[in-house]
């Protein structure tokens, strides 16, 4: 985070926005977007007490991670702030691996759900394999997935915000070979959508815990 001085943030305060309107531009928790400044996700500056994130920033997160269908160029022209079209290059050239270990991440709004994905990984040889990175806020997932290329997303289907289906699109957007596993508890009505997105495999909950092991090994190793 860079700190301007007052001048200076009233004659940029024109070309940014609040940690309210960027949380609701993605639709998170305002505490979400100071994280994310924090770890440098996404570029911000101090202006007095306050946080800023430039419009341009905001701009850039959007194409990079998929949410270009956000109408933003009502508050500012996309002239005066061209996207980066280096981002797609560099995105894809992200790699996928932590320490030699592949990346695996699990989307779902139901904590329990993410402590069971957690669990068949911390007793058995997943560990070993893989790096786990789990989500309950699938917008946050979508950041960390445009800026870090995982080897098997696992993905429930029916999220707030931002659902499965839709995640997966954008997924698809950015990287074409990552293997998705889709998990619902309504398998009827969401099994077609998820054959048109290239899903690696389709689970109805509740999942048997050797069955979510065999599937994760599985894809880990096509």
């Amino acid at each position: 985070m860079i700190t301007l001085d007052a001048r200076e943030g009233d004659r940029m305060s024109k070309i940014f926005y609040s940690t309210s309107e960027v949380a609701d531009i993605f639709r998170v928790n305002r505490v979400t977007i100071y994280r994310w400044a924090k770890e440098g996700k996404i570029k911000a500056y101090g202006i007095g007490k306050h946080l800023k994130i430039p419009v341009s920033e905001v701009m850039r997160s959007l194409q990079q991670f998929g949410f270009s269908s956000v109408d933003i160029q009502q508050v500012m022209p996309a002239s005066a702030f061209p996207v980066d079209k280096g981002v797609a290059g560099r995105r894809a050239e992200t790699t996928r691996k932590v320490n030699g270990k592949k990346r695996v991440v699990a989307v779902d709004d139901n904590e329990e759900i993410l402590t069971f994905i957690s669990a068949v990984f911390q007793k058995t040889d997943l560990a070993d394999l893989c790096e786990l990175s789990t989500f309950s806020d699938s917008l946050e997932a979508a950041l960390q997935i445009g800026g870090q290329r995982p080897d098997v997303v696992i993905l429930d289907i029916r999220m707030s915000g931002l659902d499965g289906v839709e995640l997966a699109i954008k997924i698809r957007s950015i990287y074409d070979d990552v293997k998705i596993i889709f998990m619902s508890g309504y398998p009827k009505e969401n099994t077609e959508r998820m054959n048109t997105l290239g899903g690696y495999e389709f689970l109805e909950k509740p999942v048997a815990y050797r069955t979510l092991y065999s599937v994760i090994r599985d894809a880990l190793d096509a």
